[in-house]
């Protein structure tokens, strides 16, 4: 009989911290409204990121929770408002939605970053809440998107925040939930 040493293999995954973000018809008329090549989001993965984890190892997703656990506010109102661009709107590689009130998505942000620096995850300096709604591949006209500049398109309370583990495919990413940190009322 033979003695195998067995190994704890640990799988890594491409992952996030997010919100969600409910379907706005506002947001699926802005779609419509984009012209050019792009790679739009679909309604249904509609989110504002709190922190792209990128790959990593399994293992970290308990340490993660617990940190979004630290981090986590009580239940609060997102306004979504207005359109951006970034780079910028001459340079166009995402189309996106903005907050009119980002100060409690941006507390949490930095909070996140923060907790999450000490166990090797890099620091952002530019906090800038957005939902993105459209990756651009060529050349768009801005000018027609001129209407949505100060368009509300929508508000709710954000109940809970999510880790999410992102699959690449041809079709684009599919996401699926590892961890659900409601928030108190």
């Amino acid at each position: 009989m033979k003695l195998f040493n067995l190994m704890m293999v640990y799988t890594y995954m491409r992952c996030f911290i997010a919100i969600e973000i409910p379907p706005f018809p506002m947001i699926a008329k802005l779609q419509d409204a984009i012209a050019g090549k792009v790679r739009f989001v679909d309604i249904k993965n509609m989110h504002l990121t709190l922190k792209f984890l990128g790959e990593i190892n399994g293992n970290m997703v308990n340490k993660i929770k617990d940190i979004v656990g630290y981090c986590k506010p009580e239940q609060f109102r997102i306004k979504l408002n207005g359109i951006g661009f970034f780079p910028n709107d001459k340079h166009v590689k995402v189309i996106w939605v903005g907050i009119s009130n980002p100060d409690m998505v941006i507390k949490l942000m930095h909070c996140i970053d923060e907790k999450l620096t000490p166990i090797g995850f890099k620091m952002e300096n530019n906090h800038v809440p957005h939902i993105t709604v459209a990756r651009v591949k060529g050349k768009i006209n801005t000018k027609k998107l001129d209407v949505f500049a100060n368009v509300e398109f929508g508000e709710f309370i954000v109940e809970r925040i999510k880790i999410k583990k992102s699959t690449l495919t041809t079709e684009g990413p599919v996401y699926s939930d590892l961890y659900e940190i409601p928030l108190s009322i």
